[in-house]
């Protein structure tokens, strides 16, 4: 930079410092911009939800319904594991529970299946198609989840689209159960999912620097091994992410369940409105409701491990 340059932005520098925030608050003070949303946090978030974890240690009124009179939603000042007992030893809870980590895991497994390649795809095309390709992406989520679950619905029905098309190609005699089952409850969260997933491992991806690729086809490698041995390696961190958020998605299933399942389909996020409305027992729909919390929490401890370890083994030189 010209010396007459360098003046020049020193003598600007020197101008706008004093009129920067922080030059009137101490180190210290600066955390009170913080402040606004951890108020936000900590009134609408963690007092909530330590409320409803004591209420899943209250004792049921004894409510059984609509329309009771006289509802009791739990007795207060009560303390008991009745709760947390009866849903781990319980048929119906314990198959609620395996359930929600079943579809949990098939909705991960068949969305990174699915958006890993369409990522990688986007990453590889052109820019005019990459924009095309991003706003396909993003444009269901710019509608209500509700719209699209219902649009399921009718795509998949007995006189719907897919059924016409099957009986028009001859390949089936009589139309096709595709709702209110399990193919349509994957399909229906995978569909909710996808875009963040595919989203997510998009930026991962541009992230990477070009010049790497061309170093590796430089050397001789092919696109495959480039993929397996640079590409892929080097997304993980980002993909690991994704896949984490996609986990936790699944297991909060609520939608897709409730509209496109049946009574054997539901999971622990249909069971606690069930649980509280229906059944007027805010104890045991609180205790449902922290299970599910205890499972994310559990994952998430696991995805920390994982990134720890993996942090681990490449400082120690990858032995």
């Amino acid at each position: 930079m010209p010396p007459a340059s360098a003046a020049k932005a020193r003598t600007w520098e020197a101008a706008v410092a004093p009129l920067a925030v922080s030059a009137y608050l101490p180190r210290v003070h600066k955390y009170l911009l913080l402040s606004p949303l951890a108020l936000l946090l900590v009134v609408f978030f963690v007092l909530p939800l330590a409320w409803l974890f004591r209420v899943s240690f209250y004792a049921h009124g004894g409510a059984s319904g609509f329309g009771v009179s006289q509802v009791m939603y739990y007795v207060p000042n009560t303390f008991t594991l009745q709760n947390y007992a009866l849903f781990f030893t319980d048929r119906y809870f314990r198959h609620i529970l395996l359930f929600t980590v079943e579809l949990a895991l098939i909705v991960t497994v068949v969305t990174m299946l699915l958006a890993y390649p369409f990522a990688y795809y986007i990453y590889r095309a052109t820019p005019k198609l990459k924009v095309l390709l991003l706003v396909l992406v993003i444009l269901p989520k710019l509608s209500n989840m509700l719209v699209l679950i219902y649009g399921l619905q009718i795509l998949l029905g007995n006189a719907g689209i897919v059924n016409q098309l099957l009986l028009l190609l001859g390949l089936v005699d009589k139309p096709v159960s595709l709702v209110h089952n399990l193919f349509a409850v994957v399909l229906g969260k995978v569909l909710l999912i996808i875009p963040y997933t595919i989203l997510v491992i998009t930026a991962t991806l541009h992230a990477l620097d070009p010049a790497l690729a061309d170093a590796s086809k430089g050397m001789g490698a092919t696109p495959t091994r480039t993929f397996f041995e640079i590409t892929l390696p080097l997304t993980l961190p980002g993909t690991l992410v994704a896949l984490l958020i996609t986990m936790i998605w699944a297991l909060g299933a609520f939608v897709s369940p409730s509209l496109l399942g049946n009574p054997d389909l539901h999971t622990l996020a249909v069971e606690v409105p069930k649980q509280t409305f229906e059944n007027v027992n805010w104890a045991m729909g609180s205790a449902v409701a922290f299970v599910m919390l205890f499972l994310v929490f559990v994952l998430v401890l696991i995805y920390n491990w994982l990134h720890h370890s993996r942090l681990q083994w490449h400082a120690g030189g990858g032995r």
